[in-house]
């Protein structure tokens, strides 16, 4: 009887001994898992930043390009051009309502592409280490994109010499949003901005005098 007592006070004490050194290891694990995710958090914040910000100025400019090749009536009488007798062009005049036409589509166009979640995207968990060695390997974490703000734009204007007795009028449209950047419970905010062309034409002979964009005017 003694020596089945014993024998089972013996296995008793390896199943404590095992259990222990379970919940030793198990500790570590997590204090290591711990470590690595707060080496980690700052490099995949910056990481993500970028990529967001990147990713967003190439999406405008392609969302802004197929919006102007599915509608190019937008691109339409832009401009007005005054002539003098000779046919000279003397001034050029925005044409306001059209341009503003023209802005709101594309505002509303990236607008809901934001809200569809279109800038959403992953990046490999090995790339978000920081290690080269790394870097584009294992499963992908989702970054999801929420924006903060919604687009706003702004119609910029610029004459140029397009050659011997020409000159180029250039309409661009600067577009700006605030955005945040949620990664796996953490997240940055970032803004990406972008300038597309909205319209140009080149004028024959001198440079107008003077050139009215709105209410204002450049002379």
């Amino acid at each position: 009887m003694r020596r089945q007592s014993g024998g089972r006070s013996s296995a008793g004490g390896g199943v404590r001994r095992f259990r222990l050194l379970a919940l030793v290891l198990t500790a570590l694990l997590l204090l290591c898992l711990f470590k690595l995710e707060q080496q980690i958090r700052p490099v995949a914040l910056t990481m993500a930043q970028y990529a967001c910000k990147g990713r967003a100025v190439r999406w405008m400019e392609l969302t802004v390009a197929q919006k102007q090749q599915e509608e190019p009536e937008l691109l339409e009488e832009l401009y007005i051009l005054e002539r003098d007798e000779a046919g000279r062009v003397v001034s050029v005049t925005a044409n306001a309502a059209n341009l503003t036409r023209l802005q709101y589509a594309l505002e509303t166009a990236l607008t809901e592409g934001l809200e569809a979640g279109e800038l959403d995207f992953d990046i490999p968990l090995g790339t978000l280490t920081g290690l080269q060695i790394f870097s584009g390997r294992g499963p992908g974490v989702n970054v999801k994109v929420i924006p903060l703000s919604h687009i706003d734009s702004r119609l910029d204007s610029t004459f140029s010499e397009a050659g011997v007795n020409q000159t180029q009028l250039q309409t661009d449209l600067v577009l700006t949003v605030e955005l945040c950047c949620v990664l796996a419970g953490m997240q940055v905010e970032t803004e990406a901005q972008c300038q597309v062309r909205a319209a140009q034409i080149v004028i024959v002979g001198e440079t107008p005098q003077f050139y009215v964009q709105g209410a204002g005017s450049v002379v």
